[in-house]
């Protein structure tokens, strides 16, 4: 049996408000009441928009979500993962205080901003998957301990992945450090100048492999074990890596991370894909009044990962007119890799019946 999307229209004059409602009667069309039960910690997956981003969903869109949670009273908590790069949202406090300046907070939604990785993206627990790459994954550990989730994407272009809907929004936004790093890099690690010989990796380091000199810390690439738990540790964005993975392996780890996300969680997950404000790029950038792919199309909401972010690129094809790569700019790449491969892993189908509300 095909999973169904449900669909609402959203005009790009449209209101936080109404885009809120709009969502609501989705949830409710859906009956994504049933996913989330009485007592849960249900983790609300959103992404706050790095600092200087402007284009990043808006937390008014989602007020009416977070207010159905409370009334099935669920312990509803915002929340994300520590980023890779340096900025506002590398580790838990500077992305806290972000989340509260962007609207995603208790002042702006009434409940809290909670990363569900630690102070500096390390706390995670290994989850067992059957996938092609991986047989464990690393996700963060409140994700896995949570009993439900609303994952809440926005729907945009991505310079590596081609599009960035739910299932980046799961694999790559709900995965510890190391999964990060796991998903982005194919290569050994390095150390590079900036490096301030503080000896945590030196510590930290299960295989060996790092030897501190009187400049800076070294890795034994045939010691390496290619962990990531160096990259985990330092403070000092010192640790270098090979960020020109192929896009099908990088979408392929995105997709194999995201069962590890809901492998434990059947029938207690709600995806639901924006598909307003969409710009080439992801919200990781800090840059206003980014370019704008298409106008605004509505909203996707679905029990099927898989199915939601099909559903959602083929809709911003055809409002589009053109294929994604060269919608977003960057020809050659296919979005479609992640969907064909988390596909084959059991996550979801691409077949879909789109109802529209």
């Amino acid at each position: 049996m095909k999973p169904d999307v449900f669909f609402a229209g959203v005009d790009s004059n449209e209101r936080e408000t109404a885009i809120s409602e709009k969502a609501l009667e989705l949830f409710r069309a859906g009956d994504f009441s049933g996913c989330f039960k009485k007592g849960d910690f249900t983790a609300v997956k959103v992404h706050v928009g790095e600092f200087s981003n402007n284009t990043f969903l808006k937390p008014g869109c989602i007020k009416g979500l977070v207010g159905e949670l409370l009334a099935l009273e669920t312990k509803p908590f915002l929340t994300d993962t520590s980023t890779l790069y340096t900025g506002r949202r590398w580790n838990a406090i500077d992305h806290t205080v972000l989340a509260n300046e962007h609207g995603y907070g208790i002042a702006g939604l009434g409940i809290p901003f909670i990363a569900p990785d630690g102070l500096f993206g390390t706390s995670e627990i290994s989850v067992k998957i059957d996938g092609e790459l991986n047989k464990e994954v690393f996700i963060a550990s409140d994700i896995v301990r949570c009993q439900s989730i609303l994952s809440i994407a926005h729907f945009t272009g991505h310079i590596a992945s081609c599009a960035a809907a739910t299932l980046k929004t799961l694999g790559m936004g709900c995965s510890s450090r190391k999964g990060k790093m796991r998903q982005h890099s194919a290569l050994k690690p390095s150390i590079k100048k900036t490096c301030t010989r503080c000896g945590e990796c030196f510590n930290y380091c299960p295989a060996g492999a790092i030897t501190i000199d009187d400049v800076k810390a070294n890795i034994d690439e045939n010691k390496c074990i290619g962990c990531a738990e160096c990259v985990a540790v330092c403070r000092f964005d010192a640790v270098k890596y090979d960020w020109g993975t192929e896009s099908e392996l990088l979408q392929k780890q995105i997709a194999e991370h995201a069962l590890g996300v809901v492998i434990g969680k059947k029938g207690r997950a709600a995806f639901f894909n924006f598909l307003i404000s969409m710009t080439n790029d992801c919200d990781c950038f800090g840059r206003k009044d980014m370019f704008q792919i298409a106008d605004n199309i509505g909203i996707l909401a679905s029990k099927d990962p898989v199915a939601v972010d099909k559903a959602a690129i083929d809709l911003v094809e055809q409002a589009g007119g053109e294929k994604m790569d060269k919608l977003i700019g960057h020809r050659g790449l296919n979005p479609f890799y992640q969907i064909r491969h988390a596909e084959k892993i059991g996550l979801g189908s691409s077949d879909y019946n789109l109802i529209k509300i």
